[in-house]
Formats: C-alpha cells, sequence, structure tokens
C-alpha cells in the first residue's frame, strides 16, 4: 500500500498543477471518467475505478468554472471520491455522493493554490527586475509543484496508505440504510448532470438529435457506445458542413 499511496500522490500532484502546459495532458488527467481509471490502476480495481469515475463525470456534465469561481473542485472529487469507494469495497453508485462533500472541500484547497501562486507571480515578477532568472524558472515550475505536493499530494497519500482500513471501518459504521440513501442520491446525481448540461445546449435545433439517441437506446437496444459512434459522426457531419459553409462565406 505504501508504493500505492506514492503513486497516487504524484499522480495527483502533477495533474494538480493543470494551468501549466502540457495544458491537453493535464486537463485529460482532472476529468473523473479518467481520473477514475488512473486511480483504478493504481489501486488495482480498474473496473470500480472507470464506473465510479464515469459515475462522477455524469454529475459534473455541467460543472462551469466561471472567473476561476469553482462551485465543486471536480479534480479533487474525481481523484478522492473514486479512491474511497475502492478502498471502502463499496457500489460505484456511492462515488458521486462521496464527490459532492470532498469536492467542496476541496474548494478551499483550490482557493489557497491561486492565491498562494498569485504571490509567486509577484515574486517572479521582482526576479525578472532583478536580472534573476533562476528564481523565475523556480518560481514559475518547481514553487507550483511543491505547493501541489503540500495541498493535493500530502493528504492523497494519507488518503491511500491509511485511508483503507479507516474506510472499511467508516462504512462498516454506517447504518445500511443509510448507505443506501446515499446510493440512491448517487444514483440520481448523474441525471442532475445531464439535465444541468441539457439546459445549456438544449437548442430546438439539437432537440431532435436528443430524441434521436434516445429512441435508439430504447426501442434498437444499443448500448451507450454505439449511440456514441452514431453521436460522433453526426459531429463530425455538422462540424464539416459548418467549416464549408463558413469557407463559402469568405470568398
Amino acid at each position: 500500500m505504501f508504493i500505492q499511496a506514492i503513486l497516487f500522490a504524484l499522480v495527483v500532484t502533477l495533474f494538480g498543477n493543470y494551468i501549466n502546459p502540457p495544458q491537453w495532458i493535464s486537463w485529460l488527467g482532472i476529468f473523473p471518467l479518467t481520473s477514475g481509471v488512473i486511480t483504478g490502476l493504481i489501486l488495482g480495481d480498474v473496473q470500480t475505478g472507470l464506473i465510479a469515475g464515469g459515475y462522477v463525470q455524469l454529475a459534473y456534465l455541467g460543472w462551469v468554472s466561471a472567473g476561476g469561481a469553482l462551485p465543486s473542485n471536480m479534480f479533487i472529487a474525481g481523484y478522492f471520491a473514486v479512491a474511497l469507494t475502492i478502498l471502502g469495497g463499496q457500489d460505484p453508485t456511492l462515488a458521486p455522493s462521496l464527490a459532492v462533500p470532498v469536492g467542496l472541500l476541496g474548494v478551499f484547497l483550490h482557493q489557497a493554490q491561486m492565491t498562494i501562486n498569485a504571490l509567486f507571480v509577484h515574486r517572479g515578477d521582482k526576479a525578472v527586475e532583478e536580472g534573476n532568472f533562476k528564481a523565475v524558472t523556480f518560481l514559475q515550475t518547481i514553487a507550483p509543484l511543491i505547493l501541489n505536493l503540500v495541498l493535493y499530494g500530502i493528504p492523497a497519500f494519507l488518503l491511500v496508505y491509511y485511508g483503507g482500513t479507516t474506510a472499511t471501518q467508516i462504512f462498516a459504521a454506517i447504518p445500511e440504510w443509510l448507505v443506501n440513501g446515499l446510493s440512491l442520491v448517487g444514483s440520481l446525481m448523474p441525471a442532475l448532470g445531464i439535465a444541468m448540461l441539457l439546459n445549456y445546449i438544449g437548442k430546438k435545433e439539437y432537440l431532435p438529435l436528443f430524441f434521436i439517441g434516445y429512441f435508439l437506446v430504447v426501442y434498437l437496444n444499443l448500448n451507450l457506445m454505439a449511440v456514441a459512434v452514431f453521436g460522433a459522426f453526426i459531429a463530425l457531419f455538422y462540424y464539416y458542413q459548418a467549416t464549408k459553409e463558413r469557407k463559402a462565406s469568405n470568398v
């Protein structure tokens, strides 16, 4: 468990620095769907990690960060909630219920990260004026990673190293009716995430596509992967049509 705790802490520390490049790799690592797989690989239960991460991802479909203000820390929620689910041997449907309080606590870590990183920037400006470029490099690369290690990495290490026994004891002490209730809430939260997403993109011209997907699943018994493939091709069709129209209008 020590090696797993170290690996988990390193991953959380590195992806917690998602503001810095390479951005596409960093953004890929903060979404619950992929962080669930990563957590499952480290903790030896990829299937539970994938399913739990998928449930958490659905709950965060309508997640929006406006002006740096987070309603919840999706990054922390994904890694920590999935880890707690695996360590406690719980049903993956419980993961969204765990993600909510963990994500709210993660907001304070995010605010601390942004505040302290701002101090690094001001110190970097002073280092530039002094011509101390080694200090600039340290403040822009190493210092944020050290901060992430303190804010994210150490709690992640403690969670995995001590959390296995602790999580099992906590879940064992919780009444069965409460666990069932949390699992039920966790099952409903993905529907809330989908509803929030539809609220953003529910334009009249796109509603037929939504109902097409619904009837493909209900009446043709297609699985979600097949529907996703169809949706990807439809999206490509719309993309190429829009590109062609844009080029024609620019001629």
